[in-house]
C-alpha cells in the first residue's frame, strides 16, 4: 500500500504537465485557442433535431460523449517550435497509438490515440500540424477527449470548423 501511494505521488507531476503543457497556450500572445468542454456538448445533445433521422441521431450520441476539444493555432515560428516540443514530451509520457502519419503540400500531420470501448471508437484523438500554410509557418495542436467514434468525429470537426478537421477524414484506426 505504501509503495502505491510512493508512486502515485511521483507519477501526479507527470499527468498533470501533460495535462498544462498545452493549457498554457490557451491565453498566450500569438496562439489561437479553441475549448469546449462537455457543458457545450449536453447542449448540443439537447436541441431539438430529428431523431428519427439515423444520421442525426449518430451525432447526437458522438457529442454526448465529448469531454472536451482543445485547440491550439499558431502562426509565429518560435510559439510553434515550443508547442513542438511540447508534443514530443507529451507522447513520450501518454500511451498513444500513432494512427497515421500525412506529409503533403508544405505540411506534415500525426495522428494518434488511446483507445477506446471497441476498435471504431478511442477515448483520446490528438493531431499535430506543423509546417507551410499561405507562405507563413502553421503549428496546430488538436486534442479531442472521450468516447469518440472515429467514423462520425470528421463530421463534427467539419461542423465546428476546427483547424486540421479535413485531415481528420482520412483517419480510420488501423
Amino acid at each position: 500500500m505504501k509503495r502505491l501511494i510512493i508512486v502515485a505521488f511521483l507519477a501526479l507531476p507527470i499527468l498533470a504537465s501533460a495535462q498544462s503543457n498545452f493549457d498554457k497556450y490557451e491565453n498566450m500572445n500569438g496562439v489561437s485557442s479553441m475549448v469546449m468542454t462537455s457543458k457545450i456538448f449536453k447542449l448540443l445533445s439537447k436541441i431539438d433535431f430529428d431523431s428519427k433521422d439515423a444520421e442525426t441521431q449518430q451525432y447526437i450520441d458522438l457529442v454526448e460523449n465529448i469531454e472536451n476539444i482543445k485547440v491550439f493555432a499558431t502562426e509565429k515560428e518560435d510559439i510553434g517550435k515550443k508547442m513542438k516540443a511540447d508534443v514530443e514530451q507529451y507522447l513520450k509520457s501518454a500511451t498513444l497509438d500513432e494512427l497515421m502519419r500525412v506529409n503533403s503540400e508544405g505540411k506534415n500531420i500525426r495522428f494518434y490515440s488511446k483507445p477506446g470501448k471497441n476498435d471504431d471508437y478511442v477515448s483520446e484523438l490528438f493531431m499535430f500540424l506543423e509546417g507551410v500554410e499561405d507562405d507563413g509557418p502553421k503549428t496546430i495542436v488538436l486534442r479531442i477527449k472521450g468516447n469518440i467514434d472515429l467514423k462520425q468525429v470528421s463530421k463534427l470537426a467539419d461542423d465546428l470548423n476546427i483547424p486540421g478537421g479535413k485531415e481528420l477524414k482520412k483517419v480510420k484506426k488501423s
